[in-house]
């Protein structure tokens, strides 16, 4: 205690303590007198135990024995370049300052911890869901169903007045190629039309089509009295003279597919094929049309 009471107080005190080498009675006499310079700079009951006690011979041997080797001066200088301060100021270290003044970090609140869970599981679901239908779709490889017009032809075509009355026969394949899921056909719309314009039209039993199943379904559509355009109706003359009539058919129907013991939702499924060829005679020969799905 009393090595750092006078390496605190020797330089503000004027303790500057000297290394030189002198007589020890001139070392002793300047000691005296910065004692007592330093009686006049610290005060107070324990300040001034330590100046009793410093006043002493034993001690006084012994900060004569520290000036001797340096030791106390060049604690005094260390302490003067590193950690100098007035003890006459009660200023504090900045630094102690603003780590004491750091508020501790804020707790968070419930609602946000709330927040936050429920974002979690927001986030698990989407992932647990994106998983199933990822193994779902592994699993089942779906395929596109396939359609297409195998025979078309028409029967009493007669146009007069810009009326047509005709019977259409169309044979429509449904190739399902998928090896675990089956369908399920609501009423089938089928309809025949030239130029953008709808001449006949039939609705078509619903069925159940099973897995990697190929069902031909025979449409017969009848034209009654529909009436056309005359640019429409001189088209058809002229192609009823060339054998065979473009038309366009198209197919609307509600289907679900059956996987396993599940039946999915709904899809409303739109076909269009285009053009084909009406034959105006059975016995033609007829190009198969393709077919394209729209969901």
């Amino acid at each position: 205690m009393l090595l750092i009471y006078l390496v605190e107080n020797g330089v503000e005190a004027g303790f500057g303590i000297s290394s030189r080498q002198g007589k020890n009675h001139c070392r002793k006499q300047k000691l005296m007198v910065r004692m007592e310079k330093l009686s006049s700079v610290v005060g107070g009951r324990a300040k001034g135990h330590i100046l009793q006690q410093l006043a002493s011979p034993s001690m006084q041997k012994l900060v004569v024995l520290l000036v001797e080797h340096n030791i106390l001066h060049l604690l005094i200088l260390y302490k003067t370049t590193t950690f100098t301060y007035d003890l006459n100021t009660t200023t504090p270290d900045p630094l102690k300052m603003a780590n004491s003044a750091a508020p501790p970090p804020a707790a968070p609140s419930p609602a946000s911890k709330l927040v936050r869970i429920i974002v979690v599981v927001i986030l698990a679901l989407i992932v647990l869901f994106g998983l199933a239908v990822l193994i779902t779709w592994l699993i089942i490889k779906p395929k596109q169903l396939v359609y297409r017009i195998d025979s078309a032809s028409v029967h009493n075509f007669n146009l007069k007045n810009n009326h047509l009355n005709a019977t259409f026969d169309l044979l429509i394949k449904a190739h399902n190629p998928n090896g675990r899921m089956s369908v399920y056909y609501d009423p089938i719309e089928v309809s025949v039309a030239y130029d953008g314009q709808t001449i006949a039209f039939n609705t078509l039993e619903p069925f159940h089509q099973p897995r990697r199943n190929v069902t031909r379904l025979d449409a017969t559509l009848v034209a009654r009295d529909a009436a056309l355009s005359g640019a429409l109706s001189r088209d058809l003359r002229v192609q009823k003279k060339a054998g065979n009539i473009g038309m366009d058919v198209r197919i609307k129907a509600r289907i679900r597919f059956k996987v396993g013991i599940f039946k999915l939702k709904h899809h409303t499924l739109r076909i269009s094929c285009s053009p084909v060829k009406v034959q105006m005679s059975s016995l033609k020969n007829f190009e198969t049309a393709s077919c394209d799905l729209d969901w």
